[in-house]
């Protein structure tokens, strides 16, 4: 082989090894690029579908309480007649379960908690918490109070305080309550503040493991 044809394939050789070694660094490159540019997403939120991130477990869940019952704890608490009218709708319906009661209208509902404010002392509504399906919201509360000798003219005062669990479900109508329901155990208050509860106060059988 003469020397012409020595320093074209030696040229050759070089070029097609500049050329290989350029690919694979290219190819390094964008592998590295790739992977930064993945890097947050795997670091930070998950992405849906869409590309968006999704959303934190706490923003899925609404862990607020919804603001007619806040209004509704407050009316209780302040003993307000009329700020309980103000949240029901003009044909509102209060029924309370423990003790068969139902008032009607704005000023049945304005009553009731007159009614309560004179034969409960300190009545008072604490939300533990509540959530909203639509048109309907529910809500666990604790309801406390102080016997003050209403409940029954046959026992003086008693002077007892009480705590009871109590669920209630709202049903609205716009942003007003157009029927709300109390529930929670009489027989547990009445013990509580110190009266009977019944002829029938269930105990465990002696003999029992």
């Amino acid at each position: 082989m003469n020397a012409a044809a020595r320093r074209i394939r030696t040229s050759i050789i070089t070029t097609v090894a500049v050329t290989a070694a350029a690919v694979m660094l290219t190819a390094c490159s964008g592998q590295n690029d790739a992977g930064q540019k993945a890097a947050p997403a795997s670091a930070g939120a998950p992405q849906t579908e869409g590309g968006g991130k999704a959303q934190a477990a706490s923003d899925r869940h609404d862990a607020g309480i919804p603001p007619v019952v806040t209004a509704w704890a407050e009316a209780w608490n302040s003993s307000d007649p009329q700020k309980m009218a103000a949240l029901f709708t003009k044909d509102g319906v209060y029924q309370d379960n423990a003790f068969q009661g139902t008032m009607r209208g704005t000023k049945g509902v304005a009553d009731w908690v007159t009614m309560t404010a004179q034969t409960i002392g300190d009545a008072r509504a604490d939300i533990v918490d509540a959530f909203r399906d639509g048109d309907r919201i529910a809500v666990r509360w604790k309801f406390s109070g102080t016997e003050t000798g209403a409940f029954t003219k046959d026992y003086p005062a008693t002077g007892k305080s009480f705590t009871v669990p109590a669920v209630t479900i709202m049903d609205l109508k716009g942003d007003k309550i157009r029927h709300l329901t109390d529930t929670y155990n009489l027989a547990d208050l009445l013990r509580q503040s110190g009266l009977p509860a019944g002829a029938w106060n269930p105990t465990a059988p002696e003999n029992a493991e």
